[in-house]
């Protein structure tokens, strides 16, 4: 779970209760105001228009005044109006209430009798009987926060069901949450905070802004805002807190009981302007509806044209229309810091969108400049939303399955979520940190990972110039530079046993070491390994005889006469060795079995031909030493990885499976199948080759990716979906909103690719956004498309077609595609240009986009 500070004693020192007394005296006037307004003794008597929204004239309804008029008693904003359980519709006749009801008034009656049967429970001290009145089932959030006004020390202010399930796990991290009911859970929490010295004397809103402050389950959003053309309106935006839009027509976003409401006026109103091109006109409906979907903790970027940034804001307060302004009235309450005011690359994208998505990437390059002149950090986003719903998915069933056509991110996204959900688990204050450049990103995954099973032997030469292996052993650990056969330093993995060769005068074997760090790239100019001592050798083998062993003569490092810094040996060569500094050394024999280091991050790549053997135990053949073989009975990765995870029950250990569909995941698993759920992790059975007794602990879990274009997850053994948590990546088009080639959007043109690929492969065959990424931005030149197009995305269409190059032609057109003489016309192909207007041509202006 993505938490701002080690523990929660860090997070209670630095909070300051101070900050939340204008919000402590706010939430007691809303509560007192709304009270008079509507108080209890009134519900027997309340009628529908009292309590609806979507009526003309409802500004003064319970549901308006509870979701938008006492936003410090805590949020239920967002997503659909049925979370109200019954309102009046705005842009059609009729209202909404559940279906089982005849008509509105008896949808009405019931909830109002539901709401006043709970009010007595809660009277009489009976509130886990309030979520068994199923006419409120419909509006948990509604209810807690309705609850709370009333009954404000009985409840915490915190109505989203997965929010109180976040706090509890973190608050009791050795008990697992069970229950379902809201009105329980909450109760849950407030038993847990009440019996917490640390917050005696606390305000329940000061105790809910400090839950959120220390480990807030949201995710942090990054957008970009412009304050009108060339900011013309940056002044009254700096003065007044906020960011404001234009789009007035529309009027107030508040209004629309959905989205698509929303979708559909605003359609109305500027189709028109637009000239009724249907994928510009979505674009800007999601601009404009990312307003409402600004929380509290979300980051604005202000900018001026594509170069400029004006301020890094936090949003302190929801989505507001602000009547008084006669221009750009959509706005959102923002602390702004202009102390990021500075000139950046140019953002192309930014020409085209209002508002748009800015990436962690590009914060980070935006704040970095700045923070290296401030004492204070910047404030990191939290991690993508994606990798929240992979942590709850893992909390929940233990294992998650990452599926969808290629290039939509499987691999990308389950690599970073790896590295961020460990070391947040760690306790790293800042996890995505290690995630804001390869280097850091290369070193942190090292650093996780499981080295390589069985280990290797290196042989380090040292020249006596330079250094000498006895002050590795004054100094504890020696950092050894790049140097001479550079193919083996990417091999390297910590815990590697070293043999320490010393070149002059010595021209002796002097040492053990181990390889506490591998390559390191931090400093890019001056990479190295680090090394930590194990024993010095006395007597070693000398350069003759070396020279003179039939085996080690033929060793690398003999083979370059010693002549370079890192040299490999083969696991005959590294056991001759070993025996023979053995009988020289006889104290040394405990330090010669190379380790095998397990770390909380494995990662592997399932093949047609990977097996139960490879996994989790099997025969091998093992070469005697006489020329013949035997079959040994050997522990796979898997059962290596929960013994590990046994002896360290307070890590988390994460194995990370890339193409896990390609091999035959029943026969892989075997009967770890049972045991992979979450209610058998623990259960002790033997398994049948080595009669072990074996069990796959409760702190082990698993993270596969999948791609649906080989093979449907429909095909998957039913006992395997069952016990993993799917978790769908599609095409995303937001990373490529705003950035175009020529005249080409490059976003509209996936989009109605992929809608003609759907339309006669299915939606799994899909072509994803990275097929149009270079180095994680889109390509911007004609060049670069016409690489991405020829290299990836006209092959992957051939191979869909079975070279029926009329369907083809179908895809991509006439001018690309012969499909009478089964030819691609390669003089377009070939030239960016001429491909591009080609494309062009199909996609924008042959009028399909319009349909």
């Amino acid at each position: 779970m993505p938490k701002v500070f080690k523990s929660l004693e860090e997070a209670l020192k630095n909070f300051k209760r101070e900050d939340c007394m204008p919000a402590v005296a706010a939430a007691e006037n809303e509560r007192n105001a709304m009270l008079e307004r509507f108080p209890l003794d009134l519900w027997p008597q309340m009628t529908l228009e009292m309590y609806a929204i979507g009526q003309p004239g409802s500004e003064n309804t319970f549901c308006r005044w509870l979701e938008f008029k006492t936003k410090n008693l805590g949020g239920i904003r967002g997503g659909s109006a049925r979370k109200l359980i019954i309102y009046k519709h705005r842009d059609k006749p009729g209202w909404y209430f559940h279906h089982s009801f005849k008509n509105e008034q008896e949808a009405w009656a019931a909830v109002k009798e539901a709401f006043v049967q709970a009010f007595k429970l809660a009277k009489g001290g009976q509130f886990n009987r309030i979520d068994d009145l199923e006419a409120l089932h419909g509006g948990p959030a509604l209810l807690l926060k309705t609850l709370c006004l009333y009954f404000p020390e009985d409840f915490i202010p915190i109505y989203t069901k997965a929010h109180i399930q976040h706090f509890l796990n973190l608050l009791q991290p050795e008990t697992e949450v069970r229950e379902t009911g809201v009105v329980r859970l909450n109760r849950m929490l407030l038993a847990e905070l009440r019996q917490r010295p640390e917050f005696n004397g606390w305000s329940d809103i000061e105790v809910m802004r400090f839950l959120y402050y220390w480990a807030d389950p949201r995710a942090r959003r990054i957008v970009k805002i412009a304050p009108g053309e060339n900011a013309q309106f940056w002044p009254d935006c700096l003065a007044n807190g906020y960011i404001c839009v234009g789009w007035d027509e529309i009027g107030d976003l508040r209004e629309f009981e959905s989205k698509e409401a929303f979708r559909q006026r605003f359609i109305e109103v500027y189709s028109s302007d637009y000239n009724h091109h249907k994928p510009t006109i979505t674009k800007k409906v999601n601009e404009l509806w990312t307003l409402m979907e600004l929380e509290p903790g979300d980051l604005v970027v202000a900018n001026q044209g594509t170069g400029k940034v004006l301020a890094i804001g936090e949003v302190v307060e929801p989505y507001e229309w602000l009547q008084e302004r006669e221009k750009y009235a959509h706005v959102v309450h923002v602390r702004w810091d202009t102390s990021y005011e500075q000139d950046i690359e140019s953002q192309k994208n930014w020409a085209f969108l209002t508002i748009a998505p800015v990436s962690y990437s590009l914060y980070e390059r935006i704040i970095r400049k700045t923070q290296k002149e401030k004492e204070d950090e910047g404030v990191p986003p939290a991690p993508d939303p994606l990798w929240l719903e992979i942590a709850q998915a893992l909390e929940r069933k233990g294992q998650v399955i990452l599926y969808g056509p290629p290039g939509t991110g499987k691999t990308y996204h389950a690599r970073r979520f790896a590295l961020w959900w460990l070391l947040t688990h760690q306790g790293d204050p800042n996890p995505l940190a290690a995630l804001a450049n390869s280097h850091s990103f290369e070193a942190a995954e090292r650093r996780l990972s499981t080295v390589q099973l069985g280990g290797r032997v290196w042989w380090v030469v040292a020249n006596s110039k330079e250094w000498n292996w006895e002050q590795l052993f004054k100094k504890g650990s020696e950092r050894f530079r790049y140097g001479r056969l550079k193919r083996n330093y990417s091999l390297i993995q910590p815990g590697d046993l070293v043999i320490g060769y010393q070149a002059a005068p010595e021209k002796r074997i002097m040492a053990l070491a181990k390889i506490s760090k591998g390559l390191d790239f931090s400093d890019a100019e001056n990479p190295y390994i680090e090394l930590k001592p194990v024993t010095r050798i006395k007597d070693g083998l000398s350069y003759e005889d070396l020279l003179k062993d039939p085996i080690l003569s033929l060793a690398e490092p003999m083979a370059f006469r010693n002549q370079g810094t890192l040299f490999g040996l083969t696991p005959e060569q590294s056991g001759h060795l070993m025996a023979r500094l053995a009988e020289r050394n006889p104290e040394i024999a405990d330090h010669l079995e190379t380790e095998e280091s397990i770390g909380q991050l494995t990662r592997l790549t399932f093949h047609p031909s990977y097996s139960y053997e490879d996994f989790i135990e099997g025969f091998r053949p093992v070469d005697t030493g006489s020329g013949s073989l035997v079959l040994k009975l050997e522990d796979g990765v898997y059962k290596r990885i929960c013994r590990e995870a046994l002896a360290n029950p307070r890590k988390k250990f994460l194995v990370l499976i890339d193409e896990i569909n390609r091999a035959n995941i029943a026969k892989v698993f075997g009967e770890m199948v049972t045991l992979l759920e979450k209610d058998k992790r623990g259960l002790i059975i033997t398994l049948p080759q080595s009669k072990q007794s074996f069990t796959i602990p409760p702190n082990v879990y698993l993270l596969g990716t999948m791609n649906t274009a080989d093979r449907s997850i429909k095909l998957l053994d039913a006992a395997i979906r069952r016990r993993f948590a799917f978790l769908e990546l599609m095409p995303d088009l937001t990373l490529l909103r705003g950035a175009r080639v020529g005249s080409l959007p490059l976003d509209d043109f996936l989009q109605e690719l992929n809608r003609r690929i759907s339309k006669r492969e299915g939606r799994e065959k899909q072509i994803g956004h990275s097929f149009l990424l270079e180095n994680g931005e889109p390509v911007s030149d004609p060049e670069s498309l016409a690489r991405c197009f020829r290299q990836e995305i006209l092959p992957l269409l051939q191979e869909y077609c079975y070279d029926d190059y009329s369907a083809l032609g179908e895809y991509l057109g006439g001018k690309l595609i012969n499909g009478e003489a089964q030819t691609i016309d390669l003089e377009v192909i070939t030239q960016p240009e001429l491909l591009l207007e080609a494309l062009e041509e199909e996609f924008i202006r042959s009028g399909d986009l319009n349909e």
